[in-house]
């Protein structure tokens, strides 16, 4: 099925095995040829990955403390719609302890995003040849809209193939995961920020705690990856 026309990439097995083999403009590289040893990372990738995995660890539990906070604030609004007019100071409290914990997210999740992006970009400057898009791709891929729904878990699944590893089915969950929070946690904003009564307000309330509890979950199977990836190519 070798075609001159068709772009490097992964494709089935010219010999029916049912493997995927990587054509690379040229030629075929079966599996054998995929798995020969790639240059180890250096020291600096090791202690960035180290860094990452860190970040994801502080990400996860800001999400859980995201979570606390979002509980207690529900709690705090159902109690003053049930008719207790106590419950103001406990909102008032509850929109203090959100704008703390919002902004500390917001702040370790840019600085996890880029140093993932360079981690990434790293292995993937020990494979070029062997993924299907370049080391440039594999870091920018996670800042362009809609391109990043899908890339950056293909491109993943490309540095598992290139270091001879077969991609772990729990990597599908994680991506869900992100993706499933990221969607829930805009909807979350969007909500909040049209609210016109502290019935909606409440409401958006509810969909970010689900958010930050996917984002929990999320973020302990990225630590896991990194880990994994890292070691992979160690």
């Amino acid at each position: 099925m070798s075609n001159p026309s068709m772009n490097a990439g992964w494709y089935p097995a010219p010999d029916g095995s049912g493997h995927s083999w990587w054509w690379d403009g040229a030629q075929w590289m079966p599996p054998q040829v995929e798995a020969s040893p790639i240059p180890p990372a250096g020291p600096g990738t090791l202690r960035l990955a180290i860094v990452v995995q860190v970040l994801l660890f502080a990400s996860a539990a800001l999400a859980l403390a995201t979570v606390a906070v979002e509980a207690f604030g529900i709690a705090s609004v159902s109690d003053y719609l049930g008719g207790n007019d106590g419950a103001t100071s406990t909102i008032t409290t509850y929109d203090t302890l959100s704008a703390v914990v919002a902004l500390l997210s917001l702040i370790v999740l840019v600085g996890t995003g880029i140093l993932w992006a360079i981690w990434q970009y790293r292995l993937a400057t020990q494979v070029l040849g062997r993924a299907r898009r370049s080391p440039g791709w594999h870091a920018g891929s996670w800042f362009i809209p809609v391109v990043n729904w899908w890339f950056p878990y293909q491109n993943v699944s490309d540095l598992w193939r290139a270091a001879g590893r077969a991609r772990p089915g729990w990597q599908i969950a994680w991506w869900g995961l992100w993706i499933a929070s990221s969607v829930t946690g805009s909807i979350s904003a969007q909500m909040s920020f049209r609210a016109q009564s502290l019935e909606e307000y409440l409401v958006a309330m509810i969909v970010s705690l689900l958010s930050s509890l996917l984002m929990l979950v999320a973020a302990i199977f990225a630590v896991r990856l990194v880990r994994q990836l890292t070691r992979a190519y160690a």
